[in-house]
Parts: structure tokens; sequence; C-alpha cells
């Protein structure tokens, strides 16, 4: 018997050990070795993760005026998990009844603490759950409001519905923000909260708006960069958001006031560019009452600096306004990505060429014959019987026979060879998107050679125009246009800083020279005279291009591109500046539309507002009486 019940105890007890211990490995087992599974199957259903959006980037010019900043907004959001939670919702409601009392706004603290207390019960006596939820919304809906100015009745009506989470109002400004979350706070109301953002803000939203460019949605819908400085910069600019993560309670509603972990955001860089914002407004208001008034479909001024090949102001058209952004579809950056035969201001490439090789000087005299020549088989038409012209002659007529017969004299490998070296054929590097190479055709066929003397057969940019020009402006060397011009910390200290960079040295310092004082004869006595600036020595060269229509497959007269590529002051060259208007309209058939008498006189203008806006000292006295003549002509 003994032996029986000792060895049934014995059983028993190793049941119960055997039992305890499969027990302690099952704890153990969910407090250690299955850590990784209770943190991502239970925790997240007591945390809730909030992005903290990273503060973006300035833009500022040279002059550190802000171009494109940001401005703090907040969205309203409703959380209906709250609102329906009639146990944390009594207080508001009974804040609600108190506060009809009256005289509530003479008590002192106890006595309104008296009148909540006594009003609470009453509240919990009284009314069910569903009355609670109800008075509590409803009284929610009035003080929000009051704040937006707007009926409450229209913030009901964003009740009806199954959603969770309501937006209630976007966009709200801070300072209102801020006066809401204080009423709500003071009243106990319950179910509403915030989500601050960084609305992007561009002070003067008509300025350069192709260069700097707007933020949006892709189609992942990740607000991004879309265009201009704002998609290449974009990652600069951006930082990285940090994040909050909130608690939430056992019922799964979130703990608002309280974080477990936040990460904070790393601001984004300023950038600053190279931009004058007093030359960017003289360029676009010039270029903007020119456009209007030729009624014309495109159209681009660029001023930039020869010698470090900063862009110091450049417009476009059609333009768009960066805030509203109605038109941005159908802007393009013209001045970057339009690519075309831009006629007679391309004649620096084969006259430089041949003073380069030294095959002439400025005193060579060519015979342009009497309105045409014959040449490898086929004929060079002019514009006018011209005869025999000398160097500077050849480009004060702006006369085809005999630029050709200098790019002729120079060779043709050699003009080709120049032609690339002056920056043609091969994008310059700009740091916004869109931007065209252009186009250099069949460099083997003598008539494409003989067209491309005088522009055609070779499609430019404005902006490598503007970088051909500044290499007689500056001495020969070809510059890579800067637009970013370094990247600021918050402090102002600079964290990096974009070189001026010389691509290549493309002619002598002599031939630059020699080129500008030729290019001057243009204005004073040639198809440039109406570029006058008073009081400045200018020099330039215009050009006339007929478009070419892909479907007769012909030169189209009535469609014509006008140019105008200056230099001011030319002994001492302090700005480059490039006129493009395409296919002005409406101005009579009587009218000589050319680059002399569209796109010279606007340069004119702009050029005389930039030389007084840069305090640059006049070259030369005018007459009061000439003054007057030359500013006639020009308008």
């Amino acid at each position: 018997m003994d032996a029986t019940f000792k060895y049934r105890t014995f059983l028993v007890c190793l049941t119960l050990v055997f039992g305890l211990s499969a027990l302690s490995v099952k704890l153990i087992s969910l407090q250690v070795w299955n850590r990784k599974l209770s943190d991502t199957s239970a925790v997240p259903q007591f945390r809730s993760h909030e992005v903290i959006p990273a503060r973006r980037g300035f833009i500022v010019d040279r002059n550190s005026t802000v171009i494109a900043q940001n401005r703090q907004e907040a969205t309203l959001v409703a959380d209906l998990n709250h609102l329906r939670s009639e146990s944390i919702l009594h207080r508001a409601v009974a804040h609600f009844y108190a506060s009809q009392k009256e005289g509530w706004r003479d008590f002192d603290e106890a006595k309104q603490k008296a009148s909540l207390s006594e009003a609470r019960m009453l509240v919990k006596r009284n009314l069910s759950e569903e009355e609670v939820i109800e008075k509590h919304l409803t009284y929610a809906c009035g003080i929000i409001g009051q704040e937006l100015r707007t009926a409450p009745s229209q913030i009901r009506e964003k009740f009806k519905g199954e959603a969770t989470r309501i937006v209630v109002e976007k966009r709200i400004s801070e300072k209102v923000a801020r006066r809401i979350e204080k009423a709500l706070q003071e009243r106990n109301i319950q179910g509403f909260y915030f989500e601050r953002s960084l609305r992007r803000e561009y002070p003067m939203p008509t300025l350069a708006s192709h260069l700097i460019g707007i933020r949006g949605y892709d189609k992942n819908r990740k607000l991004v960069g879309l265009s201009g400085l704002e998609k290449s910069m974009d990652e600069i600019l951006s930082g990285r958001d940090g994040k909050r993560v909130l608690k939430r309670d056992e019922y799964g509603l979130v703990n608002l006031t309280k974080s477990e972990k936040v990460v904070p955001p790393k601001k984004g860089k300023h950038v600053k560019v190279t931009l004058d914002m007093g030359i960017q407004a003289i360029v676009e208001e010039e270029l903007g009452m020119a456009f209007g008034a030729l009624n014309a479909k495109y159209g681009s001024v660029i001023v930039v600096d020869p010698h470090t090949g900063d862009i110091l102001g450049m417009a476009s058209r059609p333009d768009f306004d960066l805030n509203i952004r109605k038109k941005y579809q159908d802007a393009v950056s013209y001045a970057v990505s339009a690519q075309y035969e831009s006629g007679s201001v391309m004649k620096i490439i084969p006259m430089a060429a041949a003073l380069d090789l030294r095959r002439v000087n400025r005193k060579t005299v060519v015979d342009c014959g009497w309105g045409g020549i014959n040449r490898y088989g086929f004929r060079i038409h002019d514009h006018h019987p011209y005869g025999e012209l000398t160097f500077d002659g050849v480009l004060v007529k702006s006369s085809n026979t005999g630029v050709f017969q200098f790019a002729d004299m120079a060779g043709r490998e050699s003009y080709y060879r120049y032609l690339r070296n002056f920056g043609f054929g091969s994008p310059t590097g700009f740091p916004i998107p869109g931007e065209a190479k252009g186009v250099i055709q069949n460099e083997t066929n003598m008539r494409n050679f003989a067209s491309a003397t005088y522009g055609y057969g070779v499609s430019v940019t404005p902006l490598q125009l503007a970088m051909a020009y500044s290499v007689l402006a500056n001495g020969g060397k070809l510059m890579k246009p800067r637009l970013v011009d370094s990247l600021i910390a918050d402090n102002g200290a600079v964290l990096d800083q974009t070189p001026i960079h010389q691509v290549r040295q493309v002619v002598s310092s002599r031939v630059a020279k020699g080129m500008c004082l030729a290019l001057e004869q243009v204005v004073l006595k040639g198809t440039g005279r109406r570029a006058a600036v008073p009081g400045y020595r200018a020099g330039g060269k215009t050009g006339t291009a007929e478009k070419w229509d892909s479907k007769t497959k012909r030169y189209n007269e009535s469609e014509k591109i006008l140019t105008f590529a200056g230099i001011l002051p030319v002994h001492d060259p302090k700005f480059v500046c490039i006129v493009s208007i395409d296919e002005p309209s409406g101005l009579g058939e009587d009218f000589p539309i050319g680059g002399g008498t569209i796109a010279a006189p606007i340069f004119a203008q702009v050029a005389e507002r930039v030389a007084r806006y840069m305090n640059l000292p006049p070259t030369e006295e005018i007459p009061e009486e000439e003054t007057s003549i030359v500013s006639s002509t020009t308008e």
C-alpha cells in the first residue's frame, strides 16, 4: 500500500514538474525569443507614426534677396475614434453648459472649477451617450467655425460618412492654428489635431519662374521638385524628414500629448544663385512689354557676366506665376530649351576664326559681288549688291557672300572646329532640366558649310549664343554658365562654392578685342543702329532667320526669329545681353521685320537700364539733340 502511494505521489510530482517547466519555457519564449514577433504584432496596436517635415532650404539671389521660402501652415484633422468615445467627452460638454451661466467670464478659478464639476455630474446623469457625442461635436464645430470664419453648419457637413479621419480644413496659417488649439484646449474639446507642413512660397512669383521652378506631387504622390532649380537641387534643398512615435491607449486611441520617440528632421541647405533680382526685374519687364506689343509666340532675354559666366538675369516667354501655376504646363524655358537657326548673329564665328588663324586682318577686303557670288558649283545670295567690303564692312552690312569668303579662307574643317570651340553643338551644363544641345548638320557638305557661315544649318540656343558672345567680351575664353553660386548653411556659412570654370581658350585676346571693335561699327553705322545706348559704347550683331516649314520643306518668309546679341561697353565689357523674339505678328505688311528693328531696340532698353543699375560710368558725352534722336529710333 505504501509503495503504491509513493508511486502515485511520484507520478503526480513528476507531472507537475513537467507542466511547470513547459509553462516556464513558454513564458521565456514569449518574453525573450519571440520579442521580435511581439514588437511587430502587438506594439503597432499601441503606436502611431507621424512625419515631422524637414524645413526646405531657401533660394536667394547674389545679394541674399529671398526668391523661394517656406510658410508654415496646418491641416486641421478630426479623429472620429476620439469623437465617438463618450467617456472622454463629458468635460467639454460640461464646459459648454457651465459657460452659459451668467457672469461665467467673471468667475474666479475656484468658482469655475466648481461650476464645471457640477455641470459634469448633470451631463453624466441626464444625457445619453449619443447625446454627449452630438453635443460635443456641435460645440467643437461652433468654436472652430468662429476661428475660421466659417459657418458651423459647413464644418458639420464634413462629418457625414464612415471615414475615421476627416480633414476639416487645409492651409490654415500658423497664427490661426494656434488660436484654434488654444480655444479647443481651454474648453477640453477632444478629437481634433493639426498636421503641420511647410508650404513653398515665392515672394516674387513672376520673376525667373522658369529658372526657379515649382514643387508638386509625382506619380507616387511624393512631394518633389517638378521643374527648374526646385527639381535639379531637390535633394540638397529637401533635407531629411524626422518622425514622431505617438502612443495609443488600450482602445487604440492616439494620445496626442505624449511622444514615445522623436527623430528630429534635418534641415535642407540654402541655395544662393547668381541672379541679381534687380536685373531680373528689368529683363522681365522689358521682355514682357515687347512680347505683348509684338504679339510674339516665344521670346527670351539673357544678361550674363562674360568674365565669370554668371547669369545675372534670364527671362523667357510665355511665363507663369510660381504661386498660382495656371500656365505652368504651357511655359517653356525658351532661353535654355529652344534651339533654332538664328541667322546672322552666327557670323562672328567664321570672322573670328579667320582672324585667329591670321588668314586675314580687319583691313582685308573681299568682293561681295552684286547680289550674289558663285562658289563650288552653287550660288550664294546676298541681301543687296555690296561690291567690295572690308572685314568690318562685311559685319556692318551683314553680307552673306562676304562672310562665306572669310570662312572659306579659314577652311571648312577649321570653321567647324571653331564652331564647336565656341560651345555650339553640345550642352553648356546649365543646372536646370531640359537644356537643348543644338544641332550641327552635315559638316562634309559644302552647301551646308556655306549656309552655316551665315546662321542656317546650325541650330543653337539663346544661352549658347550668350556664352559665345562672352568669348569675345572676356578676351577669348569660353566660360561655363553659372546659375548656382553656393550652398549655404543655416548660420550663413558657405558649405560649397560653385567654381568659376573656364572651358577653353577659343581665340586670342587680340582677336576678341578686334571683334568687339568690329561689332561696335555694326551699332554705329550698320544693321544694329537701333541698339545704340546713349552715353555708352555698345557693340553687337543682328540676326533674322526664317523658320523651316516641315510640311512644305521650305523656309517660311512670314515666320521669323529675330535676335540681337550685344556687348556693353565694348572697350571694357561688363555684360553680354541676348534678345530673341520668335514669330512677332500683327505689325502690318509694310513693317520691316528684322533683328535690327525688333530685337535691337529691346537690347537698347535693357542695356541702358542695366548699365544704370550697375552704376557704370558713361563712356562718352552725347549732345542733347543726338540723344533724343537715338531715343526716338530705339522706341
